[in-house]
């Protein structure tokens, strides 16, 4: 146990003494070279709600989908303590007649998401239209972490949308949310 402490010191101290070596522009009037620090590196570390938020709004951007519906996040955002929607992060973006919204969007979406580590542990769900055999609504399940997220895509008139849902397993069984977001 006695070692194991002392490792991680070493660690810390080595990694922290790592940090502050090199040449230093301080008394040169030169400023420091912004350092590119990473939200998150991959596959590790919690996910926090704000790394969540950023992946829902940093996928759908990527893949040209409108921004999001403030009155949809504003369910997520201002969802009281130990309620289900206190537990998640929401997006909805709705198509228009300048960039409708359609299942390559929704493909593009989610193909996104798993450049992001989200994991689609089962194919994805869809409905056809009965006349034109057209699909009509498609909704994939991803996981990371601790968290599960549905994307769904539907269309609504010409224009289409996507909704992505994302929950903290975690909070959503302690808050009575046995069953998560899919049911």
């Amino acid at each position: 146990m006695r070692s194991t402490k002392w490792v991680a010191v070493t660690i810390a101290v080595i990694a922290l003494g790592a940090a502050g070596c090199g040449t230093s522009d301080v008394g040169t009037g030169g400023a420091a070279a912004p350092v590119s620090v990473s939200p998150r590196p991959k596959g590790t570390g919690p996910l926090t709600k704000e790394v969540v938020r950023t992946d829902l709004d940093a996928s759908a951007t990527a893949a040209g989908v409108p921004a999001n519906a403030p009155e949809f996040a504003r369910v997520y955002e201002g969802a009281s303590a130990g309620s289900p929607q206190s537990c998640g992060v929401g997006f909805k973006g709705f198509g228009s007649k300048a960039t409708p919204v359609d299942v390559a969007r929704f493909e593009a979406v989610v193909g996104e998401l798993r450049e992001r580590d989200w994991q689609q542990p089962q194919e994805r769900t869809e409905r056809k239209g009965v006349d034109d055999g057209v699909i009509d609504e498609a909704r994939a399940v991803l996981k990371q972490r601790g968290w599960t997220m549905v994307a769904e895509y539907r269309t609504s008139g010409e224009d289409g949308g996507i909704t992505l849902m994302a929950f903290e397993d975690a909070c959503m069984k302690k808050n009575g949310a046995d069953a998560g977001p899919v049911g």
